[in-house]
C-alpha cells in the first residue's frame, strides 16, 4: 500500500512540473515561434549593432563577408535578406552582407602585357585603372604596356589607382590633330594622347552657355596634319561656381 502511494506521489509530482514546464516554457516557446513582425532596417548599421538587433527580437544571423566598398564603411551592412520591413516570423535566419575592410595589394610587373588583360587583373584584385598614357614606341607592339606607375612590387591598398603607359606601335609618318571643340576635358585627354600629340597650355573661361569642363577652342586646327608631334593649347569652359 505504501509503495502504491508512493508512486502516486512520483507521478503526481512529475505531473505537476510537466504541467508548469508546458505552460511556462514550451507554450510561448511555440507561440512565439509563429510570431510574425517586421524586419527593421539595419542597412548602414554596424554588425555588431545590426546583430544585437535582430537578436533582440528573436531573429538568428546569418554573415555574408563581401569585399571593401567604398560606399560603405568596413564591417557595415551592406545588404539584408529578407529585404527590410518583410514580416517574418520570430526563429528563422536573416542574411546580412558586411562590406569588407581595406587590405594590401602588391602590385604585379604588368610591362609588356595587353591593356585589356591588365584592366582584367587589377579589377579582380580590388585596384582601379587611373590614367592611361597613350605614346609610339618602337620597342613595344601596339596596345602594350611599356611602363607602369606604381612601379611592381609596391604595396597598394583595396580601391588605389594605377598608371599605364601604352604603346602606340611605331611612329606614323605624320600626325592627325582630332577636332576637341564640344569634348569634355576628360575625354579630350585621351583623345590628345592616342593621336600622340600633348597638351600644352590650358586656360579657362567662364562660359555658361556650355557644360563645365568644355573644350571651346583649341590652337591647331583639326584635321590638319602635322610632321611632328606638337603640344595643342586649350581654352576650356568654366561655370561662375
Amino acid at each position: 500500500m505504501k509503495t502504491i502511494v508512493k508512486y502516486i506521489l512520483i507521478f503526481s509530482i512529475f505531473g505537476a512540473c510537466s504541467l508548469i514546464l508546458l505552460d511556462d516554457f514550451f507554450l510561448p516557446l511555440l507561440i512565439n515561434s509563429n510570431e510574425e513582425i517586421y524586419i527593421p532596417d539595419v542597412r548602414n548599421k554596424s554588425i555588431y549593432k545590426a546583430e544585437k538587433e535582430l537578436n533582440d527580437l528573436g531573429f538568428f544571423i546569418e554573415i555574408i563577408q563581401s569585399n571593401y566598398n567604398v560606399k560603405f564603411a568596413p564591417n557595415t551592412v551592406m545588404e539584408m535578406s529578407p529585404r527590410a520591413f518583410t514580416k517574418i516570423k520570430k526563429g528563422r535566419f536573416i542574411k546580412l552582407t558586411i562590406a569588407g575592410d581595406k587590405k594590401n595589394i602588391i602590385v604585379g610587373d604588368f610591362v609588356n602585357t595587353s591593356l585589356t588583360s591588365a584592366k582584367l587583373i587589377i579589377n579582380q584584385q580590388g585596384l582601379q585603372l587611373d590614367t592611361i598614357i597613350y605614346e609610339y614606341n618602337n620597342d613595344f607592339k601596339k596596345d602594350l604596356i611599356t611602363s607602369q606607375y606604381p612601379k611592381s612590387g609596391k604595396i597598394l591598398q583595396t580601391n588605389d589607382k594605377i598608371t599605364y603607359i601604352v604603346s602606340l606601335g611605331n611612329p606614323p609618318n605624320y600626325y592627325i590633330v582630332p577636332n576637341l571643340i564640344n569634348i569634355n576635358f576628360s575625354k579630350a585627354k585621351e583623345i590628345i594622347s592616342k593621336a600622340g600629340l600633348k597638351i600644352g597650355n590650358i586656360k579657362y573661361e567662364i562660359n555658361n552657355d556650355y557644360l563645365n569642363n568644355t573644350i571651346l577652342e583649341q590652337s591647331i586646327t583639326g584635321g590638319l596634319k602635322l610632321s611632328f608631334p606638337k603640344s595643342i593649347d586649350l581654352i576650356i569652359s568654366r561655370d561662375n561656381k
